[in-house]
């Protein structure tokens, strides 16, 4: 598999990330390290959760020897639900350099690209995430205990449709302790051989500790998480 391969890859896997909750409709600051290997190279990522109700900032970083990605989005939260205000996506390093800046409009309707605006969209839903924001809702929706985990997402060019499926419980060995997870599952249309399964740690406000990917070769890949601190506590177990 091409180096440019692994890195579509890494930033899609890197895209699934975690979320934390203590009461319905809270999120609490945190920061999380996580790290993979892929067809020998050595990534490590972290996320930074920031901010109040009224403008929460996500950030996300990736480095590697091949390439380093930079991410933000910054939204509101009410009731349990996520609302997207600007999203920022750059990659440099390996191949092209990518660059996408979204700005969010919910009251028009419209998702405006500041980085392409041929790609700017109308008509949007009401609850459209971003890239990286969906995920903050999934785990606020798992939490909750939904069924229909359905997101609409703007990717930059157009709305995708991301669908997951709760499928059991397993416990897992990870840096930070032993912790019972939530496996989540991403559902793809029939005839698709990849799969995503992600696993969320209740007791630890359903933080992502472990997303396993399988490509259509066979393939597999993984991110664990190695560090994690919610509101300025390490998460650790004796």
């Amino acid at each position: 598999m091409s180096l440019r391969h692994n890195l579509y890859f890494l930033s899609l896997l890197f895209l699934l990330s975690l979320s934390f909750r203590l009461q319905a409709a809270e999120l609490q600051p945190f920061s999380a390290t996580y790290s993979a290997k892929f067809n020998g190279f050595s990534v490590t990522a972290k996320r930074e959760l920031s901010g109040s109700n009224d403008s929460w900032r996500l950030d996300f970083r990736a480095d590697s020897i091949f390439a380093k990605i930079r991410e933000y989005s910054r939204f509101a939260s009410s009731n349990s639900q996520l609302t997207p205000q600007h999203y920022e996506y750059h990659k440099t390093g390996l191949g092209r350099d990518r660059h996408t800046v979204l700005n969010f409009e919910p009251n028009e309707g419209r998702v405006v690209n500041l980085s392409d605006a041929e790609h700017t969209l109308e008509n949007t839903p009401e609850d459209i995430q971003d890239k990286i924001s969906y995920q903050l809702q999934l785990a606020l929706d798992v939490a909750e205990g939904d069924k229909d985990l359905k997101y609409q997402v703007a990717d930059g060019k157009k709305i995708r449709e991301y669908r997951f499926a709760v499928t059991g419980t397993e416990k897992l060995q990870t840096p930070l302790g032993e912790v019972n997870t939530v496996l989540v599952e991403r559902i793809r249309d029939g005839g698709a051989e990849r799969e995503t399964k992600i696993w969320f740690a209740p007791q630890w406000n359903y933080a992502l500790v472990k997303l396993m990917q399988t490509e259509e070769d066979g393939k597999s890949y993984q991110i664990s998480l190695t560090k994690l601190i919610i509101d300025g506590k390490t998460i650790s177990i004796d």
